[in-house]
């Protein structure tokens, strides 16, 4: 591997020039810095992580918490797309992101364990356990986080405005004639699930209804399977309403596989409105209305503030606060 005194040798300078013209230091005229910035492009010099990592005190490496206890699976189209956006900005700015695991080499340790092992320079919280004892215990360290699943006063969020999306589906429904509004929930251990209920609540009492726990149906998890037993709930109440909000697209679509499958037809029986609009809604029988969330715009922006903490520094109140970024409602043919 091609190292700064190879090609100091090279071109005839002092390694120290090369090192200060590599990394922006003063002291070296731009006819030699340019010169052997070619030449390191050219010979593909790769620079040393240990010596960097010794000059910054930082590993450029990122931590990402995604808990499979909750039932939603890395292949879930939303936070796979956030992760991605959030992996694709950071990486622009020299940094690597590696998954906390509770369990290294068969030796088990707390999230804080694993990130201190590893000299994670921050957390980014995509996925977790409101309760776990270890998650708060990062939180509170002094490792910077950043998180689009949870609302805490210690952690800034980065996530969608579930409230305003909910009560959104809810004033659709209205606006088109529905007052028996049901709501398939979702896990009620995430933030996305407790705060769509929230708002569907919220929205069914701002335009008149009765938010009856009858409407509502609580499920596990957010999957195909959660909104298909769901679906069948629904179908055995004495009135059957004419509207489902589902939490998640994939509720959504089990949901509209259970009513054909009991010969209701959606919309004209039972008008179906989802949450996400992940790749497959448009292509869905009928194509699913559902709520948009700007997965780019929520990773691209975890991403920005985390790495403003890594690189600047924090204190208690640039730890607080959050960004809530409005979901829009996509139109097309299930309600």
């Amino acid at each position: 591997m091609t190292t700064i005194y190879d090609i100091a040798k090279a071109l005839g300078v002092a390694p120290s020039t090369v090192s200060k013209a590599l990394n922006g230091g003063s002291g070296v005229s731009e006819k030699t810095r340019n010169k052997i910035i070619r030449y390191a492009n050219k010979v593909r010099y790769i620079p040393n992580a240990n010596a960097s990592r010794l000059k910054t005190k930082r590993s450029y490496s990122i931590g990402i918490i995604y808990s499979e206890n909750l039932n939603i699976g890395l292949e879930h189209h939303f936070f796979s797309s956030v992760i991605q956006a959030f992996k694709d900005y950071v990486e622009t700015k020299g940094y690597e992101i590696t998954f906390v695991i509770r369990n290294l080499g068969n030796t088990e340790m707390t999230f804080l364990e694993f990130c201190k092992h590893k000299q994670l320079d921050g957390v980014f919280i995509v996925v977790a356990e409101h309760s776990d004892k270890d998650l708060q215990e990062l939180i509170d360290s002094d490792i910077p986080c950043v998180t689009t699943d949870l609302v805490e006063d210690n952690i800034f969020t980065v996530m969608t405005d579930n409230e305003y999306g909910a009560k959104r589906a809810v004033l659709e429904f209205f606006n088109n004639g529905h007052r028996q509004i049901a709501h398939i929930t979702g896990s009620l251990n995430s933030y996305a699930g407790s705060e769509r209920l929230v708002g569907y609540r919220k929205g069914m009492n701002e335009v008149g209804l009765e938010d009856s726990d009858d409407l509502i149906f609580v499920t596990e998890g957010f999957t195909f399977e959660d909104g298909y037993v769901a679906a069948g709930n629904v179908l055995a109440m004495d009135e059957i309403p004419t509207a489902v909000f589902a939490a998640g697209d994939d509720l959504a679509f089990g949901a509209i596989k259970r009513f054909h499958e009991n010969g209701y037809r959606v919309p004209q029986d039972i008008a179906v409105i989802g949450f996400d609009d992940g790749p497959f809604a448009k292509y869905f029988d009928p194509p699913l209305s559902t709520l948009h969330q700007d997965r780019l715009a929520i990773g691209v922006g975890a991403a920005k503030y985390l790495i403003q903490q890594i690189e600047e520094g924090q204190d208690e109140s640039s730890k607080m606060g959050e960004l809530r970024i409005r979901p829009t409602f996509v139109k097309r043919e299930s309600a």
